[in-house]
């Protein structure tokens, strides 16, 4: 399918992913980072019963599998509270990711109410944060990113406000504070930095993205709860691309809607799926899997989103889709309306 923009054309290009609890899959799929070349990582949140599967996989945009990073967050056999009695590289709520300019890796992690870091190549460097209101202290952090100046600004999602640091945990600044008027949040988690410095925050409860400057001062807001167009329903990340569009991921509404650099609604998207490399690799491999496929009702329904809870852009126009309830990645490639004529229809 393709999603026509004002200045811009969005074509389904893949879908990345299958339902696992280790190796080639995701579970729950609810963040990612995109690093060098084309390597991708995934952070999944798993479910509670199933800690081993809570971990950050890292695969190519082409789906070739490359490894995993984390494990379950216990102490002894028993689930711990606290970063402090975590095992080293604990995973155990794990939001969001982010990559500093030498390529580590940044997540945090609103059971543990830390961030954790690893080299690229999933190696622990350490973790800082404690539980509080306090300055430096958090309650349960959720969407985290860098600034040009390896700064770290994490929501801070207890205490409905941004928090900014250096990025070995020295705190510089904060803002926000419970409400529902501008510059106020009620329980905020995804976050984004445009390419002017300013912050764009989800502001999860009022169902509605706001923006400000890199020191906390309110610049504008969109959206309203609902679910016509333009309208949002818990929205949970955004990314802002190198045009000034918006993308947001519009939770409970089970879509991305994309807005201009001033708030208006364009478009949205709902979802085109096809089974992925690694989904037909695991029918290829169960015949019997494959015919039950075959024979299922309602397979229609499987392109579409369900609980999209993140959303990521690349400098090539490449927009990532997490689509968490299917434990799988949509990928759409922005097309400049200049080259329609000449796209050959290929993947990518």
């Amino acid at each position: 399918m393709t999603t026509r923009v004002q200045g811009a054309t969005f074509r389904y290009s893949h879908t990345i992913g299958r339902g696992e609890e280790a190796g080639p899959g995701f579970k729950n799929p609810i963040a990612l980072a995109l690093g060098e070349g084309d390597v991708m990582y995934v952070v999944n949140r798993s479910y509670d019963f199933r800690a081993d599967s809570k971990r950050i996989t890292i695969c190519t945009v082409g789906e070739e599998y490359i490894g995993e990073i984390g494990n379950a967050g216990r102490l002894g056999g028993e689930m711990v509270d606290d970063g402090e009695s975590a095992d080293p590289g604990s995973l155990v709520w794990p939001v969001s990711i982010s990559l500093d300019s030498q390529g580590n890796l940044y997540v945090s992690d609103e059971w543990l109410n830390r961030i954790s870091m690893f080299t690229s190549d999933g190696d622990w460097l350490g973790s800082w944060g404690i539980k509080g209101k306090a300055d430096g202290e958090f309650d349960k952090p959720s969407g985290i990113a860098f600034d040009h100046e390896d700064n770290l600004y994490i929501v801070d999602t207890g205490n409905n406000r941004v928090q900014k640091f250096t990025k070995d945990g020295q705190f510089l600044d904060k803002w926000g504070h419970e409400g529902t008027g501008d510059g106020e949040f009620n329980m905020p988690w995804g976050i984004d930095i445009d390419s002017n410095g300013d912050v764009f925050i989800a502001d999860w409860r009022n169902d509605r993205i706001q923006k400000f400057t890199s020191d906390g001062q309110f610049l504008m807001k969109l959206g309203l709860p609902g679910s016509g167009d333009g309208e949002l329903n818990r929205p949970t990340d955004m990314v802002v691309d190198g045009q000034g569009l918006i993308y947001v991921a519009d939770w409970q509404n089970d879509r991305v809607q994309v807005f201009d650099s001033e708030g208006r609604f364009i478009t949205k998207i709902i979802g085109d799926a096809t089974l992925s490399k690694w989904g037909e690799q695991k029918l290829d491999a169960n015949p019997d899997m494959r015919l039950q496929r075959e024979i299922a009702q309602g397979l229609d329904r499987e392109r579409f989103l369900s609980g999209p809870l993140g959303v990521e852009i690349d400098d090539n126009g490449l927009l990532f889709i997490i689509d968490s309830d299917r434990n799988r990645i949509q990928i759409y490639r922005k097309i400049d309306p200049f080259f329609l004529g000449r796209y050959d229809g290929g993947r990518l």
